[in-house]
């Protein structure tokens, strides 16, 4: 890729934010189209680090992605992995995530060792910040490192649905309301 201007195979508009602001547009939000140009969207704080306007430990550059050190890093070698393009989630532009995850996994090879790629999609799946974001957290045997699904304990936690129909939704949200009691309970919080 290059820094060429942009010329949209579609509608032949010259500027990118056209293009990814046309509802009617196939490439829509898909992030599709290469552009030199950077979306970024008021308020977002990766956003703000990627214009220089935050400040950020920088692990590593690329073009299209930069690699962060987080405020609170979980362990130490804990970094994010993310677009400088705005897109919500690894959902919402296939083209930006596929690049964007290329690069954790570039790095995640440079970081060697065992880890967990963590990314989400929505404030139930734990997104809290809406950039897509890839974690790279080096892990190591019996770290007390605790994932939502498996706290590397013998006691799991069980859900319980009412019904003999249970919807799917409902399901998601007992599983939530179950995983925010037991880290509750393993925080003190």
């Amino acid at each position: 890729m290059t820094d060429a201007a942009h010329a949209c195979w579609y509608c032949k508009d010259a500027d990118p934010a056209v293009c990814l602001a046309n509802p009617a547009h196939p490439s829509y939000n898909k992030g599709l189209i290469f552009f030199p140009e950077r979306v970024a969207k008021p308020g977002c704080p990766f956003c703000d680090i990627v214009a220089g306007e935050a400040p950020a430990t920088i692990v590593r550059e690329w073009d299209d992605v930069i690699a962060i050190v987080p405020h609170n890093p979980v362990v130490e070698g804990h970094t994010l992995v993310i677009p400088k393009t705005h897109v919500e989630d690894f959902a919402a532009a296939e083209y930006v995530a596929a690049r964007t995850m290329s690069k954790a996994s570039m790095l995640a090879h440079r970081m060697r060792g065992p880890m967990n790629l963590i990314t989400s999609k929505g404030a139930e799946a734990t997104q809290s910040v809406f950039h897509l974001h890839i974690h790279l957290v080096p892990r190591a045997e019996n770290d007390g490192l605790a994932l939502p699904w498996y706290s590397g304990r013998s006691r799991k936690t069980t859900v319980s649905v009412t019904g003999k129909q249970a919807d799917a939704t409902e399901v998601g949200r007992s599983v939530g309301r179950a995983v925010r009691a037991a880290r509750r309970r393993e925080t003190g919080h």
